[in-house]
């Protein structure tokens, strides 16, 4: 049961990081600052789904902190965007930290 939450939310995480990275390639100009630190954010965000899903199934308590730290690290990163918008409502921001925290949690059980 563990092994399959890990797992979805790995793919939510991946599917989020994949809206992300489109988003960012239809709203920035191409050869902006914006358009690289967007694009490098959904890169770290597929990066930690790829970590989670490697993850699932398996007793590796090392790997389990890096991917729960770096959830954490996703989750204050999506919270600081929230705030700059201004709206930590906003749907693209509560999709990214339910699924951030939840997955940084369930690595750790």
């Amino acid at each position: 049961m563990l092994e399959v939450s890990i797992r979805t939310l790995s793919v939510l995480l991946l599917v989020g990081a994949g809206l992300h990275a489109w988003g960012s390639l239809i709203s920035f100009k191409p050869k902006t600052q914006e358009r690289a630190w967007s694009l490098g954010a959904a890169g770290f965000a597929a990066l930690l789904a790829a970590l989670g899903w490697l993850l699932a199934g398996r007793s590796d308590p090392e790997l389990s902190w890096i991917v729960a730290a770096g959830c954490l690290g996703w989750v204050v990163t999506v919270g600081a965007f929230g705030r700059a918008i201004g709206n930590i409502a906003d749907p693209r921001v509560l999709y990214h930290l339910v699924v951030g925290m939840g997955l940084a949690v369930t690595v750790l059980l």
